[in-house]
Parts: C-alpha cells; sequence; structure tokens
C-alpha cells in the first residue's frame, strides 16, 4: 500500500504527481551501464537491443509479439556474464547520479501532492533511487526482475556470450529515424530485426531458461498506461487534475491520456514518443522547472501553466506573480548560464522541437 503523508495528517487531495525516472530523477542509464560494467561491449549490446525493441513496438507495431522491453532482453544475457541480486543492487548504489535539481523538485512536489513513479528501471535501481532521494519505495512502480531466479546452465551461458557478440556487432542507424510510421527501414534496422528475432522468437523460447524468465514483469507502454489507470482508480483523482512527466517511448501512452484529458503532460529532456505525447516541453540541465511548473499547476490550473510558459524569460519571470516566489527564485539561481527551454507543443512545432529534445536527451543521459 502507498504511502500518502496528506492523507495521514488527514487530508484530502485533488491533484496528483506522477514521473518516470530515467533523465528526470536518475541521470545515469542503469541497465546500459550494467552491461557495460560486465559484457564486453555491453553497452552496444544495450543500445542494439534497445534499437530492436523500439522497432518491434513502435515503427513495426507488432502487438502480438510481446516478449518484452529492454529490461527483460537484456536480463539473460547480465546473467550468463554473472549479475546476481545483491550485485545488481550494490552496483546501483555505487553509479547512481541524480539529475541536478531533481530531489529538490521531488522533495518539494511530495510535500505538495500524492507522487508515484513509473519506470522501466529495474527494483535493484530504484530501491537505490529512493534511498537517494527520500522517496517512498511504495510509491514506485518498476520492473520486478529476480537475477537470481533466472536459470543459466553452462552451455547457455557460452551460447548467450556468443550471440551477445553478435549482437553487439551489428550497425546502429547514424541518425534515429522516426519511429512513429515505419515507411521504410534501412539496411541497419532490417538487420537488426532479422539477427534478434531469430533469437528472442525462436532460439530463446527453446532454451532451458526461457521458462525462468516468465515471471519476470515487463514495463512497456501499455504496463505504464496500466499502472497510471490504477493509480487513478485508488485515489480517484482524474487525469484532468494529474502531472505526468515522462522522456522514455515507453511514457506515451500515459502521457496521451494525461494531455488528452487537459491535465499536464510535461516531456523532461524527452525521446521522440515522449514529446509527441506532451502539451508542455522542457530541455535543460535543471529539473526545478517541473517543480514550478507542477506548483501552478496545483494551485492555478492548467490555463495558468501555459500563460507561465508564455513569460518564460529570466527577465519576465522575475516580475511574474508565480504561486511560489521562492521556489522560482531557486530555479532562478539554479541556472545563471540561462533557463531550462520550456515550450508549448503544438502541431505546429511539435516536429523540430521533439529533434531538439530527443538530441539533447542523448548529450545529458550517461
Amino acid at each position: 500500500m502507498e504511502y500518502n503523508p496528506m492523507e495521514e495528517m488527514g487530508f484530502s487531495q485533488d491533484k496528483q504527481f506522477v514521473c518516470g525516472n530515467l533523465g528526470f530523477i536518475s541521470a545515469n542509464n542503469n541497465a546500459r551501464r550494467m552491461c557495460a560494467r560486465l559484457i564486453r561491449n555491453g553497452g552496444r549490446l544495450f543500445d542494439v537491443i534497445s534499437r530492436y525493441d523500439d522497432l518491434v513496438n513502435y515503427a513495426l507495431n507488432r502487438e502480438e509479439v510481446h516478449f518484452g522491453s529492454t529490461m527483460k532482453m537484456i536480463l539473460p544475457f547480465l546473467n550468463a556474464f554473472g549479475a546476481t541480486d545483491h550485485w545488481a543492487y550494490g552496483f546501483s548504489k555505487e553509479d547512481l547520479e541524480i539529475f541536478p535539481g531533481s530531489d529538490r523538485a521531488i522533495r518539494y512536489i511530495g510535500n505538495l501532492l500524492p507522487a508515484y513513479i513509473n519506470t522501466c528501471s529495474y527494483e535493484h535501481h530504484m530501491m537505490a533511487v529512493c534511498d537517494a532521494i527520500g522517496f517512498p519505495i511504495g510509491n514506485v512502480s518498476c520492473t520486478q526482475a529476480s537475477f537470481d531466479a533466472v536459470r543459466v546452465n553452462k552451455a547457455e551461458a557460452r551460447e548467450l556470450k556468443s550471440i551477445s557478440g553478435m549482437i553487439a556487432g551489428l550497425k546502429l542507424p547514424d541518425a534515429s529515424s522516426s519511429l512513429e510510421k515505419a515507411v521504410s527501414l534501412g539496411e541497419e534496422d532490417t538487420a537488426i530485426i532479422n539477427t534478434l528475432d531469430s533469437f528472442f522468437l525462436e532460439r530463446l523460447p527453446d532454451m532451458e531458461l526461457a521458462e525462468t524468465l516468465k515471471p519476470v514483469g515487463v514495463m512497456g507502454q501499455n504496463e505504464k498506461a496500466y499502472v497510471l489507470l490504477e493509480i487513478r482508480r485508488r485515489t480517484d483523482i482524474e487525469f484532468s487534475d494529474t502531472v505526468y512527466v515522462g522522456g522514455d517511448s515507453s511514457d506515451g501512452q500515459a502521457m496521451d491520456l494525461v494531455r488528452d484529458n487537459s491535465g499536464l503532460s510535461i516531456s523532461f529532456n524527452g525521446d521522440e514518443r515522449a514529446v509527441r505525447s506532451c502539451n508542455i516541453a522542457v530541455t535543460g540541465n535543471d529539473a526545478t522547472a517541473v517543480a514550478v511548473l507542477t506548483s501552478e499547476f496545483y494551485n492555478e490550473g492548467i490555463e495558468a501553466v501555459f500563460d507561465l510558459v508564455e513569460n518564460w524569460d529570466r527577465a519576465k519571470l522575475k516580475k511574474y506573480p508565480c504561486t511560489d516566489a521562492y521556489l522560482r527564485d531557486a530555479m532562478l539561481k539554479a541556472s545563471p548560464r540561462g533557463l531550462p527551454s520550456v515550450r508549448k507543443v503544438d502541431r505546429r512545432n511539435v516536429n523540430d522541437i521533439a529533434r531538439e529534445s530527443a538530441a539533447f536527451r542523448k548529450k545529458v543521459l550517461r
């Protein structure tokens, strides 16, 4: 059962906050760095599998093929190279990098309204994140996976190690093409699909380890939307009164639900899919802007947020009647060289913002 400090004090809430983790709270891609630490060319292996995951889900739209997300697909490779639950938690604590300003933003928002994290990150990583920022783990939905429970025999471990090298050797496209419509796929993407289909859809189901992978929970875009629906059911707070902050492609459906019901859907350093599902796009090196936007939404509503965004300029913001002037000043102080870019997204500017945000995301994620 999730913990809500306002309810504990006898107060009811009419608004709520839901966010992802990667790029907003955690500055480092924990799963990719796990692969890089344990597996030869493991970062490349992760990138190719992640590209395959995006192609299958968003370009080819294979709803009938639901092996899972990148987090589930990399699990047998990590296991073959020696990952354990104890190691994963220790590595997550040691390697953790909190995005600048997110600690302050989450603490501020958590004192203002019910807050939840909805992420595909491993539970090991989210335990470390929650320890670092003082967030209740009971309010986190994430990938439930036990490395210890995945059984890989010696022969299959050798095979997985060999296959990991083959996958890591595949070429990635020079520039990430749009995943909204699969008009045509280049040679690199076609090779990725053919090679990984051969393993994940044909070879893996026949391996002994396949049975131990079945209990691993998936946190793809459908599951994240289900989590949001379940939060609404429990809290009885509508999407129109919800803030959702996302940055991954897998956040798209949940962000659509909030945006399409006149809630506040924020892409924070988001990829292309996240930007296309938001009404406000933020790109920058400090997360305090999210707390400023959330405070305005909480106190004054969505139209006040849009008005604030229209005045998103240092000189104007200094005079703007924000609902929390101290928070605004903290944001201005945290970004002396330039404020984060905050823009209202519509059909006229979405392509440009999506391209700029996706490029910025690649720069800031480590």
